[in-house]
């Protein structure tokens, strides 16, 4: 997907994103994810430097975790359950995310300086000097990249057996349905809000709205590319049993979408989901209404990459936009331009967007 630039805004822009990033230095106090309380039991990291990035590994977490049952250091007992934490998945295998994927986690970051943000990758290392990722973690230190062992990731869960029998890794779906599997075993190990990769992030996402929650994509279609549950919640347990006991490799949709959609209204006792916030669908689970993150439907998804966007548009009211990489990823970023996805990027993910303004080399956005 090669982006076109527009260079009058390109001063500007990175004049800009220096201020940014000067302003939130400064105004950080020592970093959410640096907050050791308890110096004595901070956890075995990978080295110094990455420990300076908050990068770890998950198993490192889970030994101190062990060892240090009444410590309060948030900055590890966050990545072991944290109702608050909005995470990430990176499920292709790679040591990097692409500057898509960056913007989705960086806008994250920024929208909500007081959460914690994790990115998950199942690799033992990651290349942050691929675009601009170590300058997003330098940035936002309330990111920490957390690095699992798919098979210790699963084991002594329901999902280890759907797992070690690998089934899946002859689906012509595996990637999709692996993402589908590792959210939901996320969610069970520590809670928290789960996020697509292909998020752009547009408002501070409140804890209160986006608790307990699945979304609306379109008119009664649920969708499993964004929800929280808290840790322990009974629903999470509802869908284990179900992707343990159901799993169908040639169906895209089966474990993603449809599975949502059906164990919710199972388990709610409805026909049709319809949007409940602020109300509950039932208790403890309520439908948002696609305009908090979907204000797109999966139909409409080039409207991100129009240039005249009336200020009635539904993007405005919107806290996220899902942007549909699965159709989008080829269509190109007019990097500099008026282009909707660009003048979002620009705002929300701001040192991601100075990269592709920059970089000459860069072939994606």
């Amino acid at each position: 997907m090669n982006f076109r630039r527009t260079r009058p805004q390109q001063l500007i822009a990175i004049g800009s994103v220096t201020i940014f990033i000067c302003v939130y230095s400064v105004t950080w106090p020592s970093g959410i994810l640096n907050q050791k309380e308890d110096q004595d039991a901070s956890p075995a990291t990978l080295s110094a430097v990455q420990e300076h990035l908050n990068i770890v590994r998950y198993a490192d977490m889970v030994r101190w975790g062990r060892n240090n049952q009444t410590s309060s250091s948030f900055w590890a007992s966050s990545i072991l359950s944290d109702d608050r934490r909005i995470y990430f998945h990176e499920t292709t295998g790679r040591d990097h995310l692409n500057l898509r994927q960056l913007c989705a986690v960086e806008s994250t970051a920024k929208e909500n300086p007081s959460r914690s943000v994790q990115i998950f990758f199942q690799t033992d290392h990651v290349n942050v000097t691929s675009a601009p990722f170590e300058l997003v973690l330098k940035t936002y230190p309330n990111i920490a990249v957390l690095l699992i062992n798919a098979k210790d990731y699963f084991t002594a869960t329901p999902l280890e057996r759907w797992y070690s029998r690998g089934v899946w890794r002859k689906s012509p779906y595996k990637t999709e349905h692996f993402s589908d599997y590792i959210r939901i075993l996320s969610s069970f190990k520590g809670g928290g809000m789960y996020m697509d990769l292909d998020f752009v992030t547009l408002k501070p996402l409140d804890a209160d709205i986006f608790r307990n929650f699945v979304p609306e994509e379109d008119n009664a279609v649920l969708t499993g590319s964004s929800f929280h549950f808290e840790k322990g919640h009974p629903i999470v347990r509802k869908i284990m049993t179900y992707l343990a006991s159901s799993y169908r490799p040639k169906e895209w949709a089966h474990s993603g979408p449809a599975m949502m959609q059906s164990v919710v209204l199972k388990y709610c006792r409805k026909k049709l989901p319809e949007p409940t916030y602020p109300l509950f669908l039932c208790p403890e689970i309520k439908v948002l209404p696609k305009k908090y993150l979907y204000p797109y439907t999966f139909a409409d998804w080039k409207r991100l990459f129009v240039t005249n966007v009336s200020s009635s548009d539904p993007i405005f009211e919107s806290y996220a936009v899902h942007t549909y990489n699965k159709l989008s990823k080829n269509e190109p970023v007019l990097v500099g331009s008026d282009q909707l996805y660009s003048q979002i990027a620009r705002v929300h993910c701001p040192v991601t967007y100075a990269h592709a303004l920059t970089d000459l080399e860069v072939d994606f956005f």
